[in-house]
């Protein structure tokens, strides 16, 4: 898989994304109870339960493993690719802002040292790197 700038770009969201799947999964794996037989009888429980509720719950878990999974390989192909990256310059910035998620500036400060930096160097570099691809 060929990683462009956009690709990189997306990483933050992948994460996020891959993040929320988890939550979901694990949200379905909570235990919910059921309602008492005398809750039923007395008329309090408005739990009425359509279809197979837990055929469809599987169901849905099995569709967020298989999101998951083909996020993930996307993640860990932009990670191979930063990490694989011969231009260490490009590499270090690369791994600051959208790794790490820093700012431009904050990565320019980082690689170049001082206080001052601009964090276009540093987006500029990243943009002739990939053209130079």
């Amino acid at each position: 898989m060929d990683i462009t700038l956009e690709d990189l770009r997306r990483y933050r969201a992948l994460v996020a994304t891959i993040a929320s799947i988890d939550a979901e999964i694990e949200a379905a794996y909570s235990t919910v109870s059921s309602p008492t037989p005398s809750d039923v009888v007395a008329g309090r429980s408005s739990v009425r339960p359509a279809g197979d509720p837990v055929g469809s719950a599987l169901h849905r878990v099995e569709s967020l493993w298989r999101k998951k999974a083909k996020l993930t390989e996307e993640k860990e192909a932009i990670e191979a690719f930063v990490d694989g990256c011969d231009d260490q310059m490009a590499q270090a910035i690369m791994r600051l802002h959208f790794l790490a998620c820093k700012s431009w500036r904050q990565t320019a400060v980082v690689v170049y040292g001082y206080r001052y930096a601009d964090g276009e160097t540093c987006r500029k570099y990243v943009q002739r790197f990939f053209k130079s691809l």
